[in-house]
């Protein structure tokens, strides 16, 4: 499920409105971010608000296919 999944779940649950005004902000507005492309602060306020934490924890392997030098960027960039 992605954040932005549960983020709405927690909003349903309270309510778009209450949760709009314990934000201080309009319910519009919190609508709009939720169906759409979240800001972090945004998502920050909403986890804050429910009594959350976003913890980002690096795996314990990356993929050598995700990993590129910098080098070969800026060549591929000049080339």
């Amino acid at each position: 499920m992605a954040v932005q999944e549960i983020l709405k779940e927690l909003v349903d649950k309270r309510g778009l409105r209450k949760v709009s005004r314990e934000l201080g902000i309009d319910h519009a507005s919190l609508y709009r971010s939720l169906n759409s492309d979240l800001r972090l602060s945004t998502i920050q306020a909403i986890l804050n608000l429910f009594g959350y934490d976003l913890k980002i924890v690096k795996r314990k392997e990356v993929s050598k296919n995700n990993q590129r030098s910098s080098k070969s960027r800026r060549v591929k960039e000049r080339g």
